[in-house]
């Protein structure tokens, strides 16, 4: 008898860690998003958002809830910040609306937290999310014939709070690498104190032209088209090149408020760093 109830003891201790690592299992979770790239730039305020949807699994989760953190990952500080939650159908699915205010290439992490004797689960999905930010901040500033000319470069009698003055037979590089970009925009023209004549100017990526052109000076300045502006890739550099006609030093174009829709956050600047 007294051996019996030994063992019956020891087949106890056995069961028993069992059990507790069976209970301890941790919920699947299984996430995604219905558009992974948003453009915060877009005139008539659509793709804006997105779904993070998704479903549970692992047990009994009816009316619990689920917990969304973003971490943007094209910004210094990269930590994950609460973005909201949403309750669990009886099948375990999720469905909430996201929509972002800043631009990034965005990590978002969607979290069951532990409970009813199971573990934590998570999954990850990503968003990248397009603003315009000022290609100042990619500006080469190498080249003493490109200088800034804020408020003061005037073509007509237009002039813009970011401008940059460049020489003929000069090339202004704007370098985006490491942020994704797809749409620019600009102004460029002749400047008021330039030299007469007609003369070119391109602005490119490698052997794509996004727009070119002949200016003389007094005309207006110009500006890309819908369709040119889309012309943009995302990664390569953008260059800016005036050909003068003669008298190079004295040919002065104004590039006016160049911008373009990247994946750059403004409010977490990593050049602030």
């Amino acid at each position: 008898m007294r051996t019996t109830l030994l063992l019956l003891a020891s087949a106890a201790l056995v069961a028993a860690p069992l059990g507790a690592a069976h209970a301890a299992g941790s919920y699947s979770v299984s996430a995604g998003v219905s558009d992974d790239k948003l453009d915060l730039t877009s005139a008539d305020g659509s793709n804006r958002s997105t779904h993070i949807k998704g479903r549970v699994t692992g047990g009994p989760v009816s009316g619990k809830r689920i917990y969304f953190y973003a971490s943007n990952e094209s910004s210094t500080d990269k930590k994950y910040v609460y973005i909201g939650s949403d309750a669990l159908s009886s099948s375990g699915r999720f469905d909430k609306v996201w929509k972002p205010v800043e631009g990034g290439s965005y990590k978002i992490k969607a979290v069951k937290k532990a409970g009813s004797g199971r573990k934590e689960g998570f999954d990850y999905t990503r968003v990248q999310v397009f603003n315009y930010t000022n290609l100042a901040r990619f500006y080469d500033d190498d080249n003493p014939r490109v200088t800034r000319v804020d408020k003061a470069g005037k073509v007509g009698d237009d002039y813009w709070s970011t401008a940059y003055q460049i020489l003929g037979d000069t090339t202004a590089v704007f370098d985006t690498a490491g942020y994704k970009c797809f749409r620019i925009n600009f102004k460029i023209g002749m400047a008021n104190d330039s030299a007469g004549g007609t003369h070119a100017f391109r602005v490119y990526q490698g052997d794509t032209t996004i727009m070119s052109g002949q200016m003389e000076k007094g005309q207006k300045f110009r500006e890309p088209s819908k369709e040119q502006q889309a012309r943009m890739n995302a990664t390569q550099v953008v260059r800016v090149q005036i050909q003068a006609d003669g008298n190079a030093d004295q040919t002065k174009f104004i590039l006016g408020n160049p911008k373009a829709a990247c994946t750059y956050p403004l409010t977490n600047d990593p050049e602030d760093q």
